[in-house]
């Protein structure tokens, strides 16, 4: 009997329910990484944007001018740690990516993968120049 079997329901569904909130909060953490910071490059260069991000926010919320000096105080203080996990990250992403178009473009029309590839070096020269 293997161990998930021999557990009582009540332990399972909790065992089930952490595991799925552990799954949801990595894949949140990624996209809020994502969105917060978005990539400048994913070739080597530094992974996020705060410059970038604080211009969105600036926008987006109509900051005073010293909501704008606290939120740039945070970003750099932040900085570092950013950067840090960024050049970890990277990588696998780009492994992640690279797998996701290949298994995507198995399932289109030799037409469509000739769209998706234009459109996969769009997306990639924007996120290059950091464009969005």
């Amino acid at each position: 009997m293997s161990p998930i079997a021999a557990m009582s329901r009540s332990t399972r569904s909790a065992v089930l329910l952490l595991v799925a909130a552990f799954v949801l909060g990595g894949v949140a953490g990624g996209a809020i990484a994502t969105f917060a910071f978005p990539p400048a490059s994913h070739g080597g260069g530094r992974g996020h944007d705060p410059e970038r991000y604080q211009r969105m926010l600036n926008h987006e919320l109509d900051l005073t001018p010293s909501q704008q000096d606290s939120v740039r105080a945070i970003l750099a203080l932040h900085r570092g740690a950013m950067d840090s996990v960024w050049q970890e990250v990277a990588p696998r992403v780009e492994t992640l990516r690279t797998l996701i178009r290949s298994e995507i473009a198995r399932q289109l029309t030799p037409e469509q993968q000739e769209k998706f590839d234009r459109m996969n070096q769009r997306t990639d020269a924007e996120r290059r120049s950091g464009a969005r």
